[in-house]
């Protein structure tokens, strides 16, 4: 090995310290050995002696290094064509899968996942390593399991784990906006020659495993979980003709493997868990069968529906088991899931629905002891894994059912909403080729279905706890499953009749909360079943009917007579009950803090789902209480709520804000770190509550004359309070750690960017006068968050946008209120050590022009417009001119950049670029033209550039009458005649007419500059229609949205019976869908077409009389531009009518 590297040993030896280095626990060592590793990744043979020392290195931790240090550098420039000669390319990937077969531990792990990298690109990608499999198949035979003699150097397990890697780039479709894409050649290749030779090796292993049933493990376990790995990889989008051929021999085992699946004990030892990892592997391949190939399969449902009822089964007297367990009785639960979505599936299924439910889905649901402990120890785990809501970002409840838990609650679901196998309907195609379509209904109320004839039934059975029960007896236990289950039923209860749904609620669930002692366990799973079933609620409601139900039930003794309310809305109810469960304490030595949080959570879906409360202060009250708690997470929970609630009330919400918004603050400020250290979550959501607040406020502004101005006139007095308190916030949050003894150099985190960036937009847009800026310090936040978005990259249209509004406040700010430090930077003592320090503006034009770079389209098109206002506000100050000569070409090169990097000057995002262009060029023509030249440094004769020209008529086509994009608003146009009428006069100036591409843009110019003046004129002089054109697209679209109603609710008609669509139908439908996307994607990067109808900034530019101008242009040389050119006669017509007085000249 040493042989093949021709690095000098002097470098090696540095090398080797280097990488020893980097596990240094001193930064500075670290830093100055990866400085090092660095200079040196350009040496011949590098990547190779970092091979070397992967397998070969004396001590553990420096081959750690190097093979860790190699796979980086192998993703980041193995596909770069310079990173290594073709020569040096080739020896390395062979020696690489040659060292691959060789390790063993955490380096072959690292290994694998930099063979990974070379063999997507040079095997999946380019097909430019034929040789990869041939050697595969030579390594199996000669490894250590299938040579007997003894002599044999390649481990089978690592030649296994490539086979594995090479497959893994084909588990996904690699083209998917082909509806049948083929299988690909490579996956062909790999099934044909690897995978199908390798059943033998598998089914005997299958067999070692059949044999150690009852021991548990067997000494080639990892192996067979690897081979597993490999097939579901090769199985997951496609099935490769090889492997079809001999399914049904790897069916067999796999059954085998299932058969012996342990669950009557604990496997917890180190060596059983590779095969607890099959074991939960070949379940996946199953429910991957049934799920991606169909057709293939349908013989082998009875096996496989066998094979998962037994497991689920036994799940139910299994205890203690390995959370390795838990997942495989999860994956079993999954399997009779995904077999009963088919014709032939539902039919295997159907009989054993009764037996399904009482003895391995509603046992599944049993609260037990373990809960009971998580509870106690661990709520949050507790919450994530029973009780997710979508204020638990991360809780993965709607993709990835981790738990038997879980699993069985979407079986139960799908039960339910059972009435009968899918049909063929119609098609040629047979029911093993169908597929449903997502979210349609069988029935219109699914009368007849599992849920109605069993399921519900069957619940009905387990009756209410009674008041202060004890959380461990039978009745608690059982109606803990109850809530569960009717959580889970959400669909089918959607669909039932409101009278059905209100009288279970009324009689199974809100009772519950009338009890003095109810226990916490069966309250929280009842707050999170109504937050299940929020999203219909707000249609339900007690009807006479039910009243005669519940009186009727109030005879027989099965409910309380004055509990019925008759006609009173059922959401009212559920809102009490929630909010009262909200609030309720702990006790009887437990925690209630998961009560509190699922009722939260549930509160949070009512909102969002459309209802809105008769009172909203005591829901408001409640969150700042909430917002007290001591603990973090609880007050973290109350924050996400009140923003959930202010988004939702809008004007109902509002006359709350100012007091609502004073006591969250003080809160928030209790819990920002007292050094400028990463904020907890609970500061950055309770940012988020108050950044709610202040847009519900500042949406709520009255009319002038409503309530004779009284009402705009006591929210103005509120803008003040509230501005008082959003700057007291923002100043504890970002000056006072630095008044607290910081460094001079620390600057707050940059957390929260975003919803401060509300906070202080709403500040600035309340401030009126220089006193009030004062006393909120607004120079001094200013400052901070200038420097803060300077840095700002990470751009998302929902972070950024605010960003935005924030620089539009600043500027408006500093025309009424000019600031000392705006637009030069603070002075520092000469005898000070630190950096100096960046005006506003210039952090402000850092961050435009970062913007105007590389954002997404329509942040560059919020940037350009920033960039106006930013250009005109330097010249309201003493140092305008010095500033501007700073400012213009920055902003000038960026945009033209920018531009360049476009397909065409008409996609619309040019717009933006070519007008921030023309801004700049009327301002400072020469140092624009500079610019332009030297981005292009052709020129042509008599000093044109092409640049230049190329700019000319780029503006010139933007501003045609016909021009899409083209210019829309009052200040567009009015930029671009003046910025036409600059480009003119330079073109005279500079003597370029005398070049004929010079005489061609000008004259282009000239035709442009004609039409907008017409254009212009035309929009001055035309009434204000915006109002009839809103109310008449609002109009348009009711009567649309009518239509769309009564269509909708014909095509639900025809849905509910039975419709479906075949598998052709599934892919095209997905192909098509990936296609559309793609395009998307494709035009988004030159789109930009979110305008937003803000007029741009002109400043001092709205002065100019602009028809003055033109005019003498015109007449000083009219026959200079139109010697070489004429201009069209309907324009000359169309600017004559509008300026009569022009025609002299023409």
């Amino acid at each position: 090995m040493e042989a093949m590297v021709e690095l000098p040993s002097v470098v090696q030896v540095q090398i080797a310290h280097w990488l020893s280095e980097t596990a240094s626990t001193q930064e500075a060592s670290v830093r100055n050995a990866t400085t090092h590793l660095q200079a040196a990744q350009n040496s011949p043979k590098f990547a190779l002696y970092l091979l070397m020392l992967s397998a070969g290195a004396p001590e553990k931790g420096q081959r750690i290094a190097a093979a860790t240090y190699l796979k980086n550098f192998l993703i980041s420039h193995w596909s770069e064509e310079n990173s290594m000669s073709v020569t040096e390319k080739l020896e390395f990937r062979n020696r690489l899968m040659g060292t691959l077969l060789r390790v063993d531990g955490l380096v072959l792990k690292l290994l694998s996942e930099a063979f990974r990298v070379v063999a997507v690109n040079d095997f999946a990608k380019n097909m430019t390593w034929p040789e990869l499999v041939p050697a595969f198949k030579a390594a199996i035979q000669s490894s250590n399991l299938l040579n007997t003699a003894g002599d044999a150097e390649l481990r089978t397990l690592n030649v296994l784990i490539g086979v594995q890697t090479i497959t893994k780039p084909f588990q996904y479709f690699l083209n998917p906006t082909v509806a049948h894409e083929p299988v690909p050649e490579q996956l062909e290749l790999i099934a044909n020659e690897l995978l199908s030779p390798l059943h033998g090796i598998f089914h005997h292993l299958v067999q070692q495993v059949v044999a150690s049933k009852e021991k548990g493990y067997a000494q080639h376990d990892n192996i067979l979980h690897v081979l597993c790995k490999a097939m579901h990889l090769a199985l997951k989008s496609h099935m490769p003709s090889a492997l079809l051929a001999t399914l049904g021999q790897w069916f067999y085992d796999f059954m085998l493997l299932l058969e012996v699946v342990a669950l009557e004990r604990t496997m917890d030892l180190p060596e059983q868990l590779s095969r607890l990892k099959t074991w939960k592997r070949v379940l996946q391949i199953c429910c991957n069968l049934i799920s991606r190939h169909r057709k293939h399969v349908d013989k082998l449902l009875p096996a496989m529906s066998n094979a998962a009822l037994k497991i689920v089964g036994r799940s139910a007297s299994a205890k203690d088991l390995h959370l390795m367990q838990h997942r495989i009785v999860s994956l079993a639960f999954d399997l009779v899931a995904n077999i009963l979505e088919t014709g032939p599936g539902w039919r295997l299924m159907a009989p054993h629905f009764s037996n399904l439910l009482e003895t391995a889905i509603f046992p599944a649901l049993i609260m037990t002891e373990k809960d009971l402990i998580e509870w106690g120890e661990d709520e949050d785990e507790y919450l994530r894994k029973n009780l997710p809501s979508d204020m638990d970002e991360a809780s993965g409840w709607k993709e990835d059912l981790l738990t038997p838990r879980q699993s069985a609650l979407n079986l139960l679901s799908l039960i339910a909403t059972a009435k009968g196998p899918p049909t063929a309907g119609g098609t040629k195609k047979g029911a093993a080729m169908k597929r449903k379509k997502g979210g349609k209904g069988k029935g219109k109320d699914w009368s007849g279905t599992a849920g109605e004839i069993l399921v519900m039934p069957f619940l009905s059975q387990f009756h209410m706890p009674a008041d202060g029960s004890d959380p461990r007896s039978e009745d608690v236990m059982k109606y803990y499953a109850v809530m569960m289950a009717y959580g889970s039923l959400q669909q089918y209860l959607k669909k039932q009749p409101t009278e059905k749904v209100a009288l279970l609620l009324q009689t199974r669930v809100l009772p519950l909360y009338s009890m003095v002692a109810p226990t916490p366990y069966v309250l929280a799973n009842a707050n999170w079943l109504l937050g299940e079933l929020a999203n219909f609620l707000p249609d339900v409601r007690c009807s006479p009917l039910m009243a005669m139900s519940l009186h009727w039930l109030s005879l027989i003794g099965e409910f309380q007579e004055d509990s019925i309310v008759e006609y009173q809305e059922l959401c009212e109810e559920v809102y009490n009950a929630l909010l009262k469960a909200l609030l309720a304490p702990n006790a009887g030595g437990v925690s209630w803090r998961p009560v509190r949080a699922s009722a939260a959570g549930a509160l949070s879906s009512l909102l969002q789902d459309g209802y809105k409360p008769s009172q909203w202060l005591p829901l408001l009250q409640a969150t700042v209480t909430g917002a007290r708690m001591p603990e973090e997470s609880e007050a973290s929970l109350s924050l996400q709520l009140l923003a959930t609630a202010a988004d939702a009330g809008d004007d109902c919400v509002a006359p709350h804000v100012p007091a609502i918004t004073a006591a969250v603050q003080v809160e928030i400020v209790k819990h920002i770190p007292p050094y400028p250290e990463p904020w907890p979550q609970v500061v950055e959501l309770g940012f988020t509550a108050v950044a709610s607040l202040a847009q519900t406020w500042d949406g709520a502004e009255p009319d002038e004359d409503e309530d004779g101005g009284k009402a705009l006139t006591s929210w103005k007095m509120g803008c003040e309070t509230v501005a008082f308190t959003l700057a007291e916030l923002l100043q504890r949050a970002w000056l006072t750690p630095v008044q607290d003894g910081c460094s001079p150099q620390s600057t707050p985190p940059s957390s929260c960017l975003s919803d401060a960036s509300v906070l202080l937009a709403a500040i600035l847009r309340y401030t009126r006068d220089s006193t009030s800026a004062a006393t909120m310090k607004i120079e001094a936040l200013l400052h901070v968050w200038a420097n803060l978005v300077a840095d700002w990259n990470a751009w998302e249209e929902e972070e950024d946008e605010s960003v935005f509004d924030s620089i539009e406040e600043a500027v408006a700010l500093q025309g009424r209120c000019p600031m000392l430090h705006f637009t030069m930077a603070e002075a520092l003592p000469t005898s000070a050590h630190q950096e100096p320090k960046r005006s506003v503006l210039e952090c402000l034009v850092t961050f435009i022009t970062s913007a105007i770079e590389s954002a997404y389209p329509a942040a560059c098109w919020r940037a350009c417009r920033c960039a106006h206002a930013l250009l005109h506000a330097t010249q309201l100050s003493f140092e305008g001119e010095a500033i501007s000569n700073q400012l213009i070409p920055r902003l000038c090169e960026i945009a033209t950049r920018r531009l360049k990097q476009l397909t065409s000057v008409i996609v619309p995002l040019a717009k933006p670029l070519i007008l921030v262009i023309t801004m700049c060029f009327i301002v400072s023509p020469e140092q624009v033209e500079k610019i332009l030249s030297s981005e292009d440094d052709t020129s042509l004769e008599n000093g044109a550039s092409q640049g230049l020209l190329m700019y000319a008529e780029s503006l010139a086509s933007l501003a045609e009458s016909e021009a899409d994009p083209g210019l829309s608003l009052e200040s567009e146009m009015k930029l671009a005649v003046i910025g036409l009428l600059r480009v003119i006069e330079h073109f005279i100036s500079k003597e370029l007419l005398k070049n004929q591409k010079g005489q061609q843009a000008a004259n282009h110019c000239l035709r442009s500059l004609l039409e907008s003046m017409v254009d212009l004129k035309e929009l001055v002089e035309s009434p204000d229609t915006s109002s009839d054109t809103s109310d008449t697209s609002e109009s348009g679209s009711g009567s649309e949205s009518g239509g769309d109603g009564s269509i909708d609710g014909s095509s639900c008609g025809v849905s509910n019976d039975e419709r479906e669509e075949n598998v052709e139908e599934y892919l095209e439908r997905y192909a098509a869908t990936a296609r559309e996307l793609q395009d998307e994607a494709n035009e988004e990067a030159e789109n930009g077409q979110d305008e937003d109808g803000h007029e741009i900034e002109l400043g001092v530019l709205a002065l100019v009389d602009y028809e003055k101008e033109v005019l003498a242009c015109l007449k000083q040389h009219s026959k200079t531009l139109c010697c070489a050119q004429t201009i069209p006669k309907d324009l000359l017509t169309r600017f004559s009518e509008k300026h009569p007085e022009a025609m002299a000249y023409l």
